[in-house]
C-alpha cells in the first residue's frame, strides 16, 4: 500500500491494497464501518458460484444492511433502498449494483477524502517516510 499514491488515487487504489485493513480502521473509528463491511460483501456477492449461494447471501445482505433498521443498515435514499430489496426478491449478480454504487460514492467522496485527513493515515504516512530515510 503506497502511502505516497494513496492521496492521488481514487478510492480504488485502497481497494485493490493492504490499505482496506487501515480504511476500515479508520472508518470504525467514525462509527461507520458498515459502509465498508457492504461494499465488500456486494463483492462477494457478485462473485456468488451457484443460485444456492447467490440466494443466501443476498437474503444475508438484505437483512443486515439494507432494510430499514437493519443491524448494520447502510446510509441509501429510499428509491434506492426500495429498488434494491425488489431486485433482491429474485436475486441475480447485479441486484446489488445500485446499492453498492451509492455506497462507493458515499465512500469516495465523503469518508475517504476525511480518511486522507486522519490521525490514522498522517500516523501511517510519517512512519513510511522515516523508513524511507
Amino acid at each position: 500500500f503506497i502511502l505516497f499514491e494513496v492521496e492521488k488515487a481514487p478510492l480504488t487504489l485502497l481497494f485493490l491494497s493492504a490499505g482496506v485493513s487501515v480504511f476500515a480502521a479508520f472508518l470504525r473509528s467514525e462509527f461507520s464501518e458498515e459502509n465498508l463491511q457492504f461494499y465488500l460483501a456486494c463483492e462477494q456477492y457478485k462473485h456468488s458460484s451457484n443460485n444456492f449461494s447467490l440466494q443466501r447471501r443476498a437474503k444475508d445482505i438484505c437483512n443486515t444492511y439494507i432494510q430499514p433498521g437493519a443491524p448494520r443498515e447502510v446510509n441509501l435514499d429510499s428509491k434506492t433502498r426500495d429498488l434494491t430489496i425488489q431486485l433482491l426478491q429474485a436475486p441475480s449478480h447485479t441486484s446489488l449494483s445500485h446499492a453498492q454504487k451509492r455506497i462507493y460514492s458515499l465512500l469516495d467522496t465523503d469518508c475517504y477524502p476525511r480518511f486522507l485527513q486522519s490521525n490514522i493515515y498522517l500516523s501511517l504516512l510519517r512512519e513510511s517516510n522515516n523508513q524511507h530515510l
